[in-house]
């Protein structure tokens, strides 16, 4: 047979030489009216039950079909890993059509019956492909053209196929591009469902491109072993150690990472507790959020406005943006201002030669957290005034303002009001990020019944259902004035669940705990002392490190460099 359909559209040649050659080998004759297997509507149904977490990922993805396609003569096909269709949707005026050639649900199209196909190629060479019109094996189906992408597994295994077909003159290549990003959404959703997952890595050339279907997502343990990854993290996985990484990022900060960036995010699997948010989280500030409102938390350390913020994010109308969370006080000093607002290629001795977007574009159509901000200095104060103000960036280098559009949420757990009356604070950013002020409540506070709640569902999320406290162990938790807060408190938990093997902890599992005495005051030594000790614990155990000591006490540079001045 003379193979003239090496030279029909752009679908690569090699490709098509080998879906031909096998469709040949099946005995398939391309005059033959294809003839496809089909399903009892009985068997379609036990097969729609079997994939239906598939079918609802392909639902959740609908609106990227809507919004590409939406009004043109074409049907959103998904099929499983043998071809079968399980569901067909979209304009009905394709949809007799689509009917006469088996472009049904029931419907099996794998090479074996049907020759060159955009599904069954899509599948055996677990690669997108473009099926155009005289492209198919089969003679019937020349009117047509197809665009299919495969769906994968966590774990690399073959799931299913997008498709996305229409008469062969009104095809369009954004079709492969729907259909595509349809695929890898769905991707993606399976990562992030991992059931043992308490990390989420995700890696991307630049900012802009982090937390993108396209762009690369692991899913780790607590002890980073890695459970699952994305198409894109694959290609990726033989030169990344997801461990050794995981000891060097920190939750929410944008981190560069070889050539690209890189974000660590806190992920609680299904069936498990949902991050702890303390009992002060009220629902006020998530309206005024949507209503792009400035929010401003204050707290003291370890209060949990990290959880309050991603929790924020989750239920409000930017869930599908970005959540960018910057740590003022970790920023470089010198470099400050091209972290925050970019800079462009060359715009300062050392900077990337490509140039870098800086947080506050990263953050656009999502949300820009801005933790530590009493950290930053004035001139930065200054500009992130002029961007709240103006909803633009100028990048460093340049001088063409870029519009951006995110939510703020700024937090402190220092008094910025006291900031401003001596002048470390500007006065009209702190009115600009003040729309709506929510102090989260110290632990030490909590009522009886919120820290039992509190508690428990630390132990839950740490050590699973089955673990308890013995009697008295909560009345002793209790009384502690706990100056880390919630942090510290899981800290607690977490030792003394692996003392106690996961069993019931008894008082001879818990570390040493501070206790209050009858003024108030931590028996032995007041917090101060207790701070100071702990800091100069933790420099020795890093050699003086400044950096690494600042990351363990999570406070920033700047504050562990004015509390040693202090001595």
């Amino acid at each position: 047979m003379t193979m003239q359909y090496l030279t029909f559209g752009e679908q690569p040649t090699a490709l098509l030489t080998r879906s031909w050659q096998r469709s040949q080998g099946f005995g398939l004759q391309p005059h033959f009216q294809a003839d496809p297997d089909c399903l009892t509507p009985a068997d379609l149904r036990q097969q729609q039950q079997r994939h239906r977490h598939l079918l609802s990922l392909v639902q959740k993805a609908m609106p990227l079909f809507e919004q590409w396609q939406q009004g043109r003569d074409c049907r959103l096909l998904f099929a499983d890993a043998d071809g079968t269709i399980l569901l067909s949707t979209g304009d009905n005026r394709f949809s007799a059509r689509a009917r006469r050639l088996a472009l049904a649900t029931g419907a099996r199209w794998h090479e074996q019956t049907m020759g060159t196909n955009a599904i069954g190629t899509a599948l055996t060479e677990q690669q997108e492909v473009s099926i155009l019109g005289e492209q198919h094996y089969m003679q019937a189906n020349h009117s047509i053209s197809c665009s299919a992408s495969p769906v994968f597994s966590p774990t690399g295994e073959l799931l299913g196929v997008i498709d996305i077909s229409s008469e062969a003159s009104k095809h369009s290549g954004d079709m492969l591009m729907t259909a595509r990003l349809m695929a890898l959404t769905m991707e993606n959703a399976l990562v992030s469902e991992q059931q043992d997952a308490s990390w989420l890595l995700n890696l991307a050339n630049d900012a802009a491109g982090l937390q993108q279907p396209w762009s690369a997502l692991i899913a780790l343990r607590e002890d980073g072993r890695l459970l699952g990854a994305n198409r894109r993290a694959r290609q990726w996985l033989p030169r990344l150690d997801p461990a050794a990484l995981l000891s060097q990022l920190r939750q929410g900060e944008l981190t560069p990472w070889g050539d690209g960036m890189a974000l660590l995010s806190r992920r609680s699997s299904p069936g498990r507790p949902r991050p702890v948010t303390p009992p002060s989280a009220d629902h006020a500030a998530l309206k005024l959020l949507n209503h792009g409102v400035p929010l401003l938390l204050q707290g003291e350390t370890g209060t949990g406005k990290d959880h309050l913020v991603r929790r924020l994010h989750q239920q409000s109308q930017r869930a599908k943006g970005p959540l960018i969370a910057v740590n003022c006080g970790a920023l470089p000093t010198d470099l400050i201002e091209a972290e925050l607002f970019g800079h462009t290629a060359g715009a300062f001795t050392g900077s990337h030669k490509e140039g870098r977007p800086g947080y506050i574009r990263a953050a656009h159509q999502g949300i820009l957290f801005l933790d530590e901000i009493g950290e930053l200095p004035l001139p930065a104060q200054t500009r992130l005034l002029r961007v709240l103000q103006e909803k633009t960036v100028v990048p460093l280098g340049c001088h063409q303002p870029v519009p951006v559009d995110f939510c703020v949420i700024a937090a402190s757990h220092k008094n910025l009001e006291v900031m401003v009356a001596d002048g470390s604070f500007r006065e009209d950013l702190y009115f600009r990020l003040n729309g709506y002020k929510h102090t989260l409540t110290p632990l030490r506070e909590y009522t009886r019944a919120d820290f039992e709640a509190l508690t428990a569902q630390l132990l839950r999320e740490l050590h699973g259902p089955d673990i308890r406290l013995a009697e008295g162990i909560m009345d002793k938790l209790h009384a502690c004035p706990w100056p880390g807060n919630i942090r510290q408190l899981r800290q607690v938990l977490e030792v003394a669940g692996i003392l106690a093997d996961g069993r019931q902890i008894e008082t001879h599992h818990l570390p040493e705990l501070p206790v209050v005495n009858v003024t108030g005051q931590t028996a032995g030594q007041d917090l101060k002392t207790t701070t100071e000790q702990r800091i100069q614990q933790v420099l020795k155990a890093c050699n003086g490190n400044i950096s690494e000591a600042a990351r363990q006490l999570n406070i920033s540079r700047t504050t562990l460099y004015a509390r040693l001045k202090k001595r």
